[in-house]
C-alpha cells in the first residue's frame, strides 16, 4: 500500500470584499455568539440568514486577522519562587519588551512556588514571544515558562 503524502494547510489573507458571503456571514454568527448577543447556533445562524450545516462546515475554516496596530494578545503561565522581587522581576521584562500586560491572576504559594498567568498584547514594536519568553526563563526565581495561546 502506498504511503499519502502529509498535506499541510495552506492559509491565506483575503480581503473581506472578495470573500464569498458565505464566510462573512460565518464571521457574522462567531460575532454574536462571542458578544453574547445570541443564546445558542440556531438563533445566530437564522439572525445571520445561513444554514447551520455551513457554519459548522466553515466555522474553523475562517478566522478574523488581527491588525498590526491592535497587535496579538497572549497568554503565559509563569512559575515562580515565592520571593519578594521575582514578579516585579518578570514585570520589567514584559515592559522591556514593549507588551502591554492586560491582566495577571497570581496563585497562592504551594510549597514555596507561585503560578502566575499573564495576558499580554504586543505590537509591531515589540519583541518576538520566542525572545520574550526565553528572557523570562532566564530571570532569577523563575521555575517554568509556559505558553499558552495567542488569541
Amino acid at each position: 500500500m502506498a504511503r499519502q503524502k502529509k498535506t499541510t494547510d495552506a492559509y491565506y489573507i483575503v480581503k473581506g470584499d472578495d470573500l464569498p458571503e458565505v464566510f462573512l456571514k460565518v464571521m457574522e454568527v462567531k460575532k454574536l455568539l462571542d458578544q453574547g448577543r445570541v443564546r445558542s447556533v440556531n438563533e445566530a445562524v437564522k439572525q445571520a440568514g445561513i444554514s447551520r450545516s455551513a457554519y459548522y462546515k466553515y466555522r474553523k475554516s475562517i478566522r478574523a486577522l488581527k491588525t498590526i496596530d491592535q497587535g496579538a494578545v497572549t497568554a503565559v503561565l509563569i512559575v515562580m519562587e515565592h520571593l519578594k522581587r521575582v514578579a516585579p522581576l518578570c514585570f520589567d521584562t514584559f515592559f522591556e519588551a514593549g507588551a502591554e500586560i492586560l491582566s495577571f491572576l497570581q496563585s497562592p504559594p504551594v510549597d514555596g512556588l507561585v503560578q502566575v498567568l499573564v495576558t499580554y498584547r504586543t505590537d509591531g514594536n515589540s519583541w518576538p514571544d520566542d525572545v520574550l519568553i526565553y528572557r523570562l526563563t532566564q530571570t532569577r526565581g523563575v521555575v517554568h515558562v509556559q505558553p499558552l495561546r495567542q488569541v
